[in-house]
């Protein structure tokens, strides 16, 4: 299990995500090109989750992980040959690569090493606890990040330094046990294509199992409005960093200073108490009747706080957009945990790696709709319309299609 630990901890270690928007906006690239950008990457993710996942399942896990940071550190590469958009569009091209191979395929190795050693029971738990130090390498992250911002000669470096922890992450892969790379088939060896085939034709399950698909929408659907806005937290603090100047009476020559120090701080508090609750997601989910009324009720949650925010960012009010914006990632990593053990539960163990791959894939597609949307909204409108409206929308899908009519909190 420490092996598992310490995978999330590194691949965590990304030191531009702090200012990576910060980065793009310095480099003359507006919220709706950063949204262009953020859609490549998910429909590289679309075009390659199911492959990927089907790769996984039929020709080792392992070895799968282990190209995914192949991919990973030529993505860096690319932006770190920024600002030219074309770099931009490479790294994208490059990272959406990496994601495809690594979603759901971590997963199902850290459920395959449970069903061996009995321990499926636990999921919940042994789920949060390895993403708890995820959370842990992101907090780090984000201190060591406000020291390379400040001392780098230039911005780009940032992703140079990146590259070391995902070498070491390369490492530790490649010492998993040997069974995690073997594919599921006991019988005559079939060719690609027509695994490939065979898997395909498994997936039907996802259309005849109600539970299942509307399992399937509420976490994808989920996961995409937090990653198309979780970063906004970094043009939203640009524009009021001017505000705290004020509040503080801080010299306005030392914007830059005080901004990159306020997001690494933001961050790393956002990281630790994410982690928190996300080793704790399993006595959350206590508190209501199912996995899936957890799932239902966190999503009401959010679109209640994405409300709320819109009207602190009209109003700016620093310290409470702070506040809400730590309750996103709170509830982001306390359902997610839930989430995994909800679809864990519907799945057979042979479909394991290619069905987590298919909700990463709806991901995929979502995101690549949102985050065009959510930057061009933001750019030409504002950011509080956005949130605005985005709550609105959140509010009718979780009610209308999404939830389970028997949600309820257990009393």
């Amino acid at each position: 299990m420490w092996r598992f630990k310490f995978y999330g901890f590194f691949k965590n270690l990304r030191f531009f995500e702090p200012f990576l928007l910060l980065i793009f906006l310095a480099w003359d690239v507006n919220l709706f090109q950063i949204g262009i950008l953020i859609a490549i990457q998910e429909a590289i993710i679309f075009i390659f989750e199911v492959p990927s996942g089907l790769l996984a399942d039929n020709r080792g896990k392992k070895t799968e992980l282990l190209i995914c940071f192949i991919f990973y550190i030529i993505s860096f590469v690319f932006y770190f040959l920024g600002p030219a958009y074309i770099m931009l569009i490479g790294g994208a091209i490059f990272f959406g690569l990496g994601e495809a191979f690594r979603s759901g395929t971590h997963k199902a190795m850290e459920m395959q090493w449970m069903e061996k050693e009995g321990l499926l029971e636990y999921k919940t738990f042994i789920y949060g606890t390895t993403r708890s130090y995820s959370l842990y390498g992101s907090a780090i992250s984000s201190v060591l990040a406000i020291v390379f911002i400040l001392n780098l000669p230039a911005s780009r470096w940032i992703f140079i330094i990146t590259i070391i922890p995902y070498v070491v992450d390369f490492i530790l892969i490649a010492s998993y046990p040997s069974y995690m790379n073997k594919h599921v088939y006991k019988g005559e060896k079939l060719s690609y294509l027509r695994e490939l085939i065979d898997s395909f034709k498994s997936l039907k399950i996802i259309f005849t199992d109600k539970r299942l698909r509307k399992g399937i929408f509420s976490s994808s659907s989920y996961n995409a409005t937090f990653k198309s806005l979780k970063d906004y937290i970094q043009p939203i603090m640009k524009i009021l960093i001017v505000v705290l100047l004020i509040s503080f009476s801080l010299n306005p020559q030392d914007e830059e200073f005080y901004l990159v120090f306020i997001l690494g701080l933001i961050y790393t508090i956002f990281y630790l108490i994410s982690s928190i609750s996300s080793k704790n997601a399993h006595k959350i989910q206590n508190n209501f009747k199912s996995s899936k009324s957890a799932m239902d009720w966190l999503f009401y949650f959010f679109a209640i706080i994405v409300l709320l925010q819109a009207f602190f960012i009209w109003y700016e009010i620093p310290i409470l957009i702070i506040v809400l914006y730590l309750l996103i990632y709170v509830l982001y990593n306390a359902r997610k945990p839930i989430g995994v053990d909800y679809l864990g539960d519907l799945m057979d163990k042979e479909q394991r790696a290619t069905i987590l791959s298919v909700e990463a894939q709806l991901k995929s597609i979502l995101v690549m709709i949102f985050a065009p949307i959510f930057g061009y909204i933001a750019e030409y409108y504002s950011i509080a319309i956005l949130f605005l409206s985005l709550s609105i929308f959140m509010f009718l899908l979780n009610f209308i299609l999404l939830r389970n009519h028997s949600t309820s909190v257990v009393i």
